[in-house]
């Protein structure tokens, strides 16, 4: 007994070294919000009279509110889309027999190998060629097929037993009615998953928006902060201000579907 529980005891302690690790620098994101420029580089401790001001400057600009709501309109619509396309994608490939499946499915997996960054270049000269650029389409369309929630919803659907699918057939139900009835009510913290990851990587997403977005007003929330910037290089206390309202939602999002990411996450057979 004393040696499991030493064992538990250095555990408990890793974790909360790795949770403090990882806390961190969201606290110093925090704090820095409250100081002024001429004090961001004092340590964490260094005692400074809290100020509002940078909260203020990041609220009153005037692009602010545009660049809340565009990011708020690719979240939800690339979401929506998202689900439209891989919900009938994952139950045709996870349940469905056809000619050249598997080799579909690999070629699927093959172009999640791809770098997203090794196709900037060319998603760029196509974007302009067809009028995508500087506009909201060029962050949604690209995000409407990722690989990754594919993947997920196919894992959770086989886990679904045939009996279920079966006992459509025999009533009579079509496939899409098998999927509406039975497989999406069965897929609730699967679904929670997808719209959680797809939230946060859409929101937090910096790259694609800063190359493909040029227009101030139509730029999303989190690449829009570089524009707090002062002659002598970036204002660091108001892009911390302007960090700590743009993760609002995020947490808001997570606090309320928290038991449901957990129970997708366990269900669909990822690994952390």
């Amino acid at each position: 007994m004393p040696a499991i529980k030493k064992k538990q005891r250095f555990f408990t302690l890793c974790m909360w070294i790795l949770a403090l690790l990882m806390i961190y620098p969201f606290i110093m994101m925090v704090v820095l919000s409250f100081r002024p420029q001429g004090l961001v580089y004092k340590g964490l401790l260094y005692p400074i009279k809290p100020i509002a001001s940078n909260f203020l400057t990041v609220l009153t600009n005037e692009y602010f509110g545009s660049w809340y709501l565009n990011t708020i309109v690719t979240v939800v619509l690339t979401i929506v889309l998202r689900l439209i396309v891989t919900l009938p994608a994952s139950y045709a490939l996870s349940r469905l027999r056809f000619p050249g499946q598997r080799v579909l499915i690999l070629f699927f997996l093959a172009t999640y190998m791809v770098p997203a960054e090794t196709t900037m270049v060319p998603r760029y000269l196509y974007f302009k060629n067809i009028g995508l650029l500087d506009s909201l389409w060029s962050i949604v369309l690209p995000e409407m097929t990722e690989i990754l929630y594919l993947v997920l919803l196919m894992e959770f659907f086989r886990a679904i037993p045939k009996d279920f699918s079966e006992a459509g057939y025999i009533d009579g139900a079509s496939h899409r009615q098998i999927l509406t009835k039975i497989f999406i009510p069965l897929a609730g913290p699967s679904l929670a998953t997808v719209i959680l990851f797809s939230f946060i990587n859409i929101w937090n997403n910096f790259l694609d928006p800063y190359l493909f977005i040029t227009t101030t007003s139509r730029q999303l929330i989190t690449p829009a902060l570089k524009y707090f910037q002062e002659r002598g290089g970036a204002n660091i206390p108001v892009q911390m201000a302007g960090a700590n309202l743009a993760i609002i939602p995020v947490i808001i999002l997570f606090t309320f579907t928290q038991k449901y990411f957990v129970a997708g996450v366990s269900s669909s057979g990822i690994k952390g």
